[in-house]
């Protein structure tokens, strides 16, 4: 039980850590893991352990609800740097959506989105131009993905590009849990002039599946602390802006 309350909060954990968390020997923690990994919850990794990738992306209103100072300070960071009157990409990310509540006094704003969220909070204000992707409509999250939202998306050439990540790894890169958010950001990566990365630091080496772009792609990372220093090595230090 220790182990999974430690793993719900951090997705995975290596066996050294938990060991020295829990009061426990190595050898303590890696039978226990080798337990848990024959029903099924928890997965082996090299090193520790993390959670089944079924449940490494939990609902979008969970997800909102996940870090949420952190998520507003990178948020308001991220809107200091946009001014009045920008072209932007947002995509559907839980800290994207709250970049949009941040943008809520900026004026003429023209702004690209999947996300209802993203478009309900920007489109009947400040006289700004919201522009939708079609596509179907996941339950989830109430965001558009598929061909039709990619094709779209293609359409447009923006100053700057707000994605979020579900992971950030210093052997991968970015990385995401679905396939069909995964799809959207790319197609949104050449499109804009500026790729502007929102992440808490729980997305840190935080297992991924579907990998989005390498380091060289992005060019800011907004975050809420510094990352490890392998991620730091790859992107720069001037690259990285604490919320």
């Amino acid at each position: 039980m220790a182990i999974m309350n430690m793993l719900q909060a951090e997705k995975s954990c290596g066996v050294v850590e938990l060991a020295n968390k829990l009061g426990v020997s190595d050898e303590t923690i890696r039978r226990d893991i080798k337990e848990m990994a024959k029903s099924g919850t928890v997965e082996k990794i090299h090193g520790g352990v993390m959670l089944p990738q079924a449940s490494l992306e939990p609902p979008f209103l969970r997800r909102l609800e996940v870090q949420q100072r952190e998520k507003q300070r990178i948020a308001k960071l991220a809107a200091s740097i946009i001014q009045d009157g920008e072209t932007i990409l947002i995509d559907n990310g839980s800290t994207s959506c709250y970049v949009a509540k941040a943008l809520s006094s900026h004026r003429n704003l023209t702004v690209v989105t999947n996300s209802t969220e993203v478009a309900r909070d920007l489109c009947a204000r400040n006289n700004n131009t919201v522009f939708m992707a079609g596509g179907q409509i996941r339950a989830d999250d109430c965001a558009t993905y598929g061909p039709t939202a990619v094709s779209f998306a293609k359409q447009f050439t923006t100053e700057r590009a707000i994605l979020s990540m579900a992971s950030i790894s210093a052997e991968q890169g970015f990385l995401d849990c679905d396939l069909g958010e995964a799809e959207f950001k790319r197609a949104i990566l050449p499109q804009a002039e500026s790729i502007i990365v929102v992440a808490d630091h729980m997305k840190f080496n935080r297992p991924g599946v579907v990998k989005i772009c390498d380091f060289d792609a992005v060019d800011l990372l907004l975050t809420d602390q510094l990352p490890p220093q392998k991620i730091i090595d790859k992107i720069g230090r001037d690259r990285i802006l604490i919320a």
